[in-house]
């Protein structure tokens, strides 16, 4: 028969042990992989789509198997025409305008035919021929002949864009033209514009045909 006293400490020893089941127990550490990863830098955003672009075309051109390289003050821009290899204008001015031509091999004429063309699209105040006016010269440029030409007077040669008026005559103009023979035909650079824009293009034009290749 249990006694009392027996009794206490079963009731005693079942009380002790459910205190212990009930204990918190302590929370696990946290494992490497639970660590926050650092924030990451955002990704560079796409530039919008009206960014500027890289510059227009600029360095070495080509036609005829010739290469020459810009030079200020001209702008090389879109061409007019398809037979015009480049065009270029001429900075602080919107009249001026060297335009380079090549119509294949063996194409586009004779030296002495291209001078007396654009020589006739030239007028002198006096009336005299603008022929005996002009400046003749040639040159050797790296191996190649190269024809130059100037000549001064009022100039009514200029060519309009696709659908619009011809262009008004220019008085006091000047041209500066060279013929460059190339291996695959000549290439033909002419520079109309104001007489006193020509002049000041002058050094940049020579600098363009001097880096003939």
């Amino acid at each position: 028969m249990t006694t009392p006293r027996v009794l206490c400490r079963v009731l005693l020893c079942s009380l002790l042990l459910l205190l212990a089941c009930n204990k918190e127990q302590p929370a696990p550490e946290a494992s490497s992989d639970s660590v926050a990863a650092p924030a990451q830098p955002a990704a560079p955003s796409a530039p919008p789509s009206n960014a500027p672009t890289a510059a227009g075309p600029t360095g070495a051109a080509n036609a005829g198997g010739l290469t020459w390289l810009d030079a200020p003050p001209f702008v090389r821009r879109a061409a007019k025409s398809s037979m015009r290899a480049a065009e270029y204008g001429v900075t602080g001015d919107g009249q001026a305008e060297l335009a380079v031509f090549y119509f294949g091999p063996d194409q586009g004429g004779t030296v002495q035919a291209n001078e007396t063309r654009w020589l006739g699209q030239f007028t002198q105040p006096d009336g005299s021929d603008s022929a005996s006016k002009a400046k003749r010269s040639t040159r050797n440029v790296g191996g190649v002949e190269v024809a130059m030409i100037e000549v001064t007077g009022n100039y009514s040669g200029g060519m309009a864009m696709p659908g619009a008026a011809a262009p008004a005559p220019m008085t006091d103009a000047m041209m500066l033209a060279a013929i460059a023979t190339g291996p695959q035909g000549p290439v033909f650079f002419k520079l109309v514009g104001p007489r006193d824009v020509v002049e000041r293009s002058r050094a940049g034009f020579e600098q363009m045909i001097g880096s003939l290749r």
